[in-house]
């Protein structure tokens, strides 16, 4: 039995190594360098050929374990978006007032603002009074408030709160497009996270989309009969549906 002479055209494989990439017949012979006018007939003649279809299985081998692993790292970093906390960056947290647990609810110093006063006042007297220290010592910013606290009411204050980055999760961190100091503070912006469960759906094949054809400027599809006589010839088919394709 003689051998299958092997394929010397430069063109074909540049043919399969494109059709590998999208599975378009047509524009891989587009993109392989054959005429746009029968690149769909060219292509349908070299997918019917058992040599070059033998190449295209190679291809789409090699492609599919390149394509598996770079899916699996896309869905990995949609499923983090996904999945993320964002309360876990940003918060608004009500935390309590200076009068929240100073003793019998007078003002409460914190340490170092305490010494700041009382030096103020010992340098100029007349300008500074001696600081009250009824409320005591020990005033921490993020306490939360006091349920009974008569100036606050025991609502306190709202505060802003970002967590440090290096203490953040990977799905965190993923969630997190940009930070940037601005004039009115930080601003983080995040990245779409319906996008992400939307993408993971269409993944998984959770969503379809449906698509309505119609034929020309919006009108019914035409029915096109398909002569007896190319009905055995793929390469004519192509051409008639190249044609009616436009």
């Amino acid at each position: 039995m003689e051998a299958p002479k092997p394929i010397k055209s430069e063109r074909v494989y540049r043919f399969v190594e494109e059709y590998a990439k999208d599975r378009n017949g047509t524009q891989a012979a587009i993109r392989a360098g054959y005429s746009a006018k029968t690149a769909d007939v060219q292509a349908s003649k070299l997918l019917a050929d058992p040599k070059v279809q033998a190449l295209i299985n190679e291809a789409k081998a090699k492609v599919s374990q390149a394509v598996e692993f770079e899916a699996a790292q896309v869905l990995l970093h949609w499923a983090q978006i996904a999945t993320a906390d964002p309360t876990k960056i940003s918060r608004v947290r009500h935390v309590n007032c200076r009068h929240c647990w100073g003793e019998d609810h007078a003002y409460q110093w914190h340490e170092r603002e305490y010494a700041e006063a009382y030096e103020r006042h010992s340098k100029d007297p007349d300008a500074y009074e001696l600081p009250d220290l009824s409320g005591g010592m020990g005033w921490a910013h993020n306490r939360p408030p006091h349920p009974d606290c008569p100036d606050c009411k025991g609502e306190g204050h709202t505060q802003t709160y970002f967590e440090d980055m290096d203490k953040l999760g990977p799905a965190e961190r993923r969630l997190i497009a940009s930070v940037k100091k601005t004039k009115d503070g930080i601003e983080v912006k995040m990245r779409d996270q319906d996008g992400a469960v939307a993408n993971i759906a269409k993944y998984l094949g959770m969503l379809v989309e449906k698509r309505e054809l119609t034929g020309k400027n919006g009108g019914p599809l035409a029915h096109v009969e398909i002569p007896a006589e190319l009905a055995g010839d793929p390469a004519a088919l192509a051409a008639l549906y190249g044609k009616l394709a436009g």
